[in-house]
Order: structure tokens, then C-alpha cells, then sequence
């Protein structure tokens, strides 16, 4: 009985060895598969740029159509989607080896696009005919439009998955889309040309920029209403396009917002409690647009007269890496694919 039991008491602990290791080895195996990456749109070419944000460096391009303008990740990693302005296609790729699967027609001068929070849609401005194209991402048919006054630009699904802003460039205004009616339920005046969005991971506040405005205004997204403004130090340049601040996005923990400003070429971070301006760093030429990493430990900032990304180490606040991409960089997106 002695050695029987001291016989089952070794088995029982090299079998719980060979399960804690092989558990580990496949935790190992998801985390190192799953690495973050940044997804970058050049305008003015036909094709995207894909950036191993761990390793600093261009992975590869991948052809997708005439003047590629928006992109986003799905949420479980494994799409990515990206409107080809100049064609009226929408490009959906495969994170696993790069390559597009799908081209599906949309309406004309489609912008920026955004999965829905659930991964049951593709939301994209159709810039040119005043609507919101829905495509279903069960099959990557287009199953609905939905109008949202003039010149859609920018689409923000919410933190609560059930509604989605819009900004109507034409119009001077954002408006509320519930996404089970699929229709507008609220608008916000903006007082201006409204261009670029983001929001608070608690739903509670979305941030704005506006043509001509150097800085961003604040909105109460429970109350529907504009409630503060930051300005950036103002500058003697004048675009004629309303150039100024553009791109911006609020940290992973919710507390500082980072907005691009294209007349003094960096980035500057923003107190969300308190709205004051606590740092400012130089980046590339008529930097566009600003994405984290997922732990927020990275940014990376697409510059569109450089022709360039811009890596910045948050903590330490400083540029690791300027990458070069294609020709007038856009949008970009950053999330961990395989």
C-alpha cells in the first residue's frame, strides 16, 4: 500500500506539471501571436500600411483601392476594414495573412468607418450622398443606409454598444444613431464645420475638433450639449481648408485626450478632470490622426505631409520611431492581431 500510494501521490504531480506547463505554453503561444499593430491608410496611394508596433517597423503593404481614407479593426482582431474613397469600395482584410477577401460596393466618397462595438457591423460615411452605409459582417452584404444630414465625415460607435455619433461636415452638426432602429435619435449644433471625434471609455464625454479651430470642444454625451473648450496656443498660420486641430483620442484609462495640431506639427495631451494642457511633443509634418496601443503604453500618429508614423513611448513622451509609410498617410487604427 506504501508504494502503491507514494506511486499514485508522484503520478498525480508530474500529470499536474504536464497541465500547468502546457497551460502556459499555450498562454505563451496567444500572447505572442496576438501582437499590437497599426493599420495605416495613405491617401494618396492604393494601398494601406501595417506597422509591428513591438518591433518599430513596416510589416508590409497591402493593396486595397483609389485613395484608401478610413479603416478600423474588428473587435475580436480578425477584420480589417478600410473605404477606398476614390473607388466606393469597402476592402475587408484578413489580420491572418494580409490579404483582402472581400470588395463590397458602398455609395459615393465613402470617409472613415468603424466596426460596431458588438462586430455586427461596418458603420462608413458616404461623405457624398448625406448617409451611413450599414454592411452586415455575417456575410459582407450591405443591409441598410441610413441618412444623417449633409457630408458625413466621422463615424464614433459608443462605449455602450447600442448608438453611434456622426459628424455632418455639411450641416455643422453631430447626430445620435440608435443602432436597433438604425435611426437618428438626437443632433448636437456645433457652431462650426465639425471634423474629427472620440469619447471617453466611460461613454461620458466625446471630443471634438472643428474647421478653423485650434483646439477641441468637450460634449456632454448625457446631455447633449457642448460644455468646455480647450484652445491650443493660437498660431499666424491660416489654411485655407480650416487646417488646425484635427486628429485626437482619449487614453485607454479615460485620462487624458491627445489632439494633433497640423499648424505646429505635434501632439498635445489634455487633462480629461480638469481640462488644463499638460504636455505637448513634436511629431512629423501635418500629423493627421493619433491611436494607442491597448495597455496605452504606445501612440502612434500618422503624418500626412511626411509621409511618415510617428511611435510615441508614452510615459517617457518621447518619439522612438519615425516610420516611413505611403504617400499622404490618413487614418489609422491600432489594435493586437495575429
Amino acid at each position: 500500500m506504501g508504494l502503491e500510494g507514494s506511486f499514485n501521490r508522484n503520478y498525480l504531480r508530474m500529470k499536474n506539471n504536464i497541465i500547468l506547463t502546457t497551460a502556459i505554453a499555450l498562454i505563451s503561444t496567444v500572447l505572442f501571436a496576438q501582437t499590437p499593430k497599426a493599420y495605416i491608410t495613405n491617401y494618396g496611394s492604393d494601398f494601406i500600411s501595417v506597422i509591428d508596433i513591438q518591433k518599430n517597423q513596416k510589416i508590409t503593404d497591402i493593396v486595397t483601392g483609389s485613395k484608401p481614407h478610413g479603416t478600423a479593426v474588428s473587435p475580436d482582431g480578425k477584420w480589417i476594414a478600410v473605404s477606398n474613397e476614390g473607388d466606393n469600395t469597402v476592402s475587408i482584410i484578413s489580420a491572418a495573412d494580409n490579404k483582402v477577401k472581400q470588395t463590397i460596393s458602398v455609395g459615393k466618397t465613402p470617409h472613415q468607418l468603424s466596426f460596431s462595438i458588438d462586430g455586427k457591423y461596418i458603420l462608413t460615411a458616404i461623405n457624398g450622398e448625406h448617409k451611413i452605409d450599414v454592411i452586415s459582417t455575417s456575410d459582407w452584404n450591405l443591409i441598410n443606409s441610413i441618412s444623417v444630414g449633409r457630408n458625413p465625415h466621422i463615424v464614433l460607435p459608443m462605449p455602450d454598444g447600442k448608438t453611434a455619433w456622426v459628424t455632418s461636415e455639411g450641416d455643422n452638426k453631430i447626430v445620435k444613431v440608435n443602432l436597433n432602429s438604425m435611426k437618428v435619435v438626437a443632433e448636437i449644433p456645433t457652431f462650426g464645420f465639425p471634423r474629427v471625434m472620440t469619447a471617453t471609455p466611460d461613454g461620458k464625454y466625446i471630443y471634438l475638433t472643428i474647421r478653423w479651430f485650434h483646439g477641441l470642444v468637450k460634449i456632454d454625451a448625457e446631455q447633449n450639449r457642448i460644455i468646455a473648450q480647450v484652445l491650443l496656443p493660437q498660431s499666424d498660420k491660416f489654411d485655407n481648408e480650416g487646417k488646425a486641430a484635427h486628429g485626437l483620442s482619449v487614453a485607454p484609462d479615460g485620462k487624458t485626450v491627445y489632439l494633433t495640431s497640423q499648424f505646429t506639427n505635434d501632439v498635445t495631451a489634455i487633462d480629461v478632470a480638469t481640462d488644463k494642457i499638460l504636455k505637448s511633443i513634436i511629431v512629423g509634418t501635418n500629423p493627421n490622426w493619433i491611436e494607442f496601443t491597448s495597455d496605452g503604453r504606445f501612440a502612434v500618429v500618422s503624418n500626412t505631409s511626411s509621409n511618415d508614423a510617428s511611435i510615441i513611448d508614452v510615459a517617457n513622451w518621447k518619439v522612438v520611431a519615425t516610420i516611413p509609410v505611403g504617400k499622404n498617410p490618413k487614418r489609422l487604427w491600432v489594435a493586437n492581431t495575429k
